[in-house]
Order: structure tokens, then C-alpha cells, then sequence
């Protein structure tokens, strides 16, 4: 090793982080995992909700639901009453495409309407998504909708999370996996015409949709997810 070279950082040995995120070095996580975990949740019953009511004030393409309750506090007393407002649609599950052997991830391209409260022209890039019907499993639904709005047929599922999209006002439980697939000659308009769908389909390599997280390109939450969990593992992934 040259002179004044310094030695490249090791991977710690840290079984509470992913091991893409341990490294020796001058760098936060480093000071980070020789601390004690700490990312442990408060034990919870229902019983520490005291619901008053609960009521559908309004119904269109989703629901809006009024609740007024009360909770336990950390210091084991009970709040006031809050009346929040819920919005939800359904259940749903959203899959990114990845083919191992082009280095690439399939996205796709479509209106959405949250723009228009904005006065933006919201055409965005997304992750394939989908609402599960009743009866459906999670990766039923991963393996149609991705043929339905990519025209791409996934083999093996790996999945990443089930997150809550906007726990504050909107009801939004979504399943998030990664799917295996052979994105050769995928691409192109796709969409079912009685669900209102123009959808553009488009093979993006995980190097450039990795730097659309970062530079404005891609803004929806869950799709940023994916992505950025793909690059961590994707060496590591069985």
C-alpha cells in the first residue's frame, strides 16, 4: 500500500444493521452501532384507544372516516379528545421489476391526480402498484398488476416491507416487493381502458433510477423505497 494511503474501511460486525451500512471510518454510523438499540416500540393494546366514534362522512373513489377517540400518553394518562379525519382507499401492493442480468428496473409512467391540488401537471414515475381485492394474496397481486402495467411476467417475489404511505390523515397500507423478472422487450403503453389506465412502461438501469431519488425525477415515496433498498441488496439478495 502506497505511503499515506489510507486502508479502505472494513464492514463492522453489527447484527442490528444491514450489512450494506456498516463500515469503519469517520462516518456517523460508525458511532451509531456502538450504541445500544434503541428502536424498540412502546407496548400497545387496543385498549389504550378509547374510540367515541367512528363515522363516514364521505365516499367517492375512497372513503373518508371521521374518528373521535382518546389515547394513552407516555406518561400513562389519557389525552384529550382528537377528532381526526381518514382517507382510504384500499389495501394495496406495489412491485418493482429488477432483471439481475441487465442491471435494470422496469417503471412506469402515468397521471396522477394529487398534482391538481398543487396546479402541477403530475405525470409521475412509480413503481408498479395495485389495490388487492378480497380473496387476493399479496403477490397475486404483485404478478398481475405487473403484467397489466408493464406487460412483464415476475418469477421470483423478495419482499421488502409493508408500510403505512401517510399515517397521519390516509389509511394507505401497502405491501412492497421487489420482483425478479426478464425486462428484454418490455417497455411500451399498457393499461386496462375500463379502469382509466395510460400507462408508459420504460426499462430504467438501477444506476440511473437510483440518481432520479436523488435529483427530482422520481418523487413518490414508495417507489424512492424500493429503489434505494434494491441498491443496498441487490449483491446480497438469495
Amino acid at each position: 500500500m502506497p505511503p499515506g494511503k489510507p486502508e479502505r474501511p472494513l464492514p463492522i460486525a453489527c447484527s442490528h444493521r444491514p450489512p450494506a451500512a456498516c463500515y469503519f471510518g469517520n462516518d456517523p454510523i460508525q458511532t451509531g452501532a456502538a450504541m445500544e438499540p434503541r428502536l424498540v416500540p412502546t407496548p400497545r393494546r387496543l385498549a389504550d384507544i378509547e374510540l367515541k366514534s367512528r363515522d363516514i362522512i364521505g365516499r367517492g373513489w375512497g372513503r373518508i372516516e371521521r374518528f373521535v377517540f382518546r389515547h394513552k400518553r407516555f406518561d400513562g394518562s389519557w389525552s384529550d379528545e382528537v377528532t381526526r379525519d381518514v382517507y382510504t382507499i384500499a389495501e394495496v401492493v406495489n412491485v418493482l421489476p429488477w432483471d439481475p442480468t441487465l442491471g435494470a428496473v422496469v417503471l412506469i409512467e402515468q397521471f396522477r391526480t394529487c398534482g391538481l391540488v398543487w396546479g402541477e401537471p403530475t405525470w409521475l414515475f412509480e413503481a408498479v402498484a395495485g389495490i388487492r381485492e378480497e380473496g387476493e394474496s399479496p403477490e397475486g397481486v404483485a404478478r398481475r398488476e405487473a403484467e397489466e402495467e408493464a406487460g412483464c411476467r415476475v418469477e421470483r417475489l423478495h419482499p421488502v416491507s409493508t408500510v403505512w404511505s401517510s399515517p397521519g390523515g390516509y389509511g394507505e397500507r401497502a405491501s412492497l416487493f421487489v420482483g425478479e423478472s426478464d425486462l428484454s422487450g418490455v417497455g411500451g403503453i399498457h393499461g386496462l381502458a375500463h379502469e382509466h389506465e395510460d400507462i408508459r412502461a420504460v426499462v430504467v438501469p438501477l444506476a440511473e433510477a437510483y440518481e432520479g431519488t436523488k435529483d427530482g425525477r422520481i418523487v413518490d415515496t414508495k417507489t424512492i423505497l424500493l429503489i434505494q433498498w434494491l441498491v443496498l441488496n441487490h449483491q446480497s439478495m438469495p
